[in-house]
């Protein structure tokens, strides 16, 4: 289903130029899908530059190692994908996210960290040579 009603979708698209504009001019599928409802896109962009744009104390790199880090504990695919590419662009390291990936292993169990190990594509397996 998509959304048909003229009103909820002039107002989704300028909501979602918006979000766009605000996370530096790219969006995902999943935003435009949340555009079917007005509302609820509008909650995450106000969420979104609440914990992104407004009163930041913590640096960016951290930021983003702590959404990657709930994305894998809650086993959310893009959440991970996208923040450990973020936090990389920001300066984290290898052996910082691994750091995450081994306390998300303490703390949630082995039925986290293999789909983490599946699923975050950024990383190359060791050779066993």
């Amino acid at each position: 289903m998509k959304q048909t009603d003229p009103e909820k979708l002039v107002r989704a698209r300028k909501i979602l130029r918006e979000l766009k504009e605000a996370r530096g001019g790219s969006l995902l599928e999943s935003h435009k899908v949340m555009a079917n409802d007005p509302n609820l896109v509008n909650a995450f962009l106000q969420q979104y530059i609440n914990c992104t744009k407004m009163d930041t104390s913590i640096p960016k790199k951290y930021r983003e190692l702590i959404v990657m880090a709930v994305g894998m504990a809650t086993g959310t695919a893009t959440t991970m994908k996208v923040h450990s590419k973020i936090a990389m662009e920001n300066g984290a390291t290898l052996d910082e996210i691994f750091e995450v990936i081994r306390i998300i292993f303490f703390t949630c169990g082995v039925t986290k960290l293999l789909p983490i190990l599946e699923q975050l594509d950024v990383f190359e397996p060791v050779d066993e040579a």
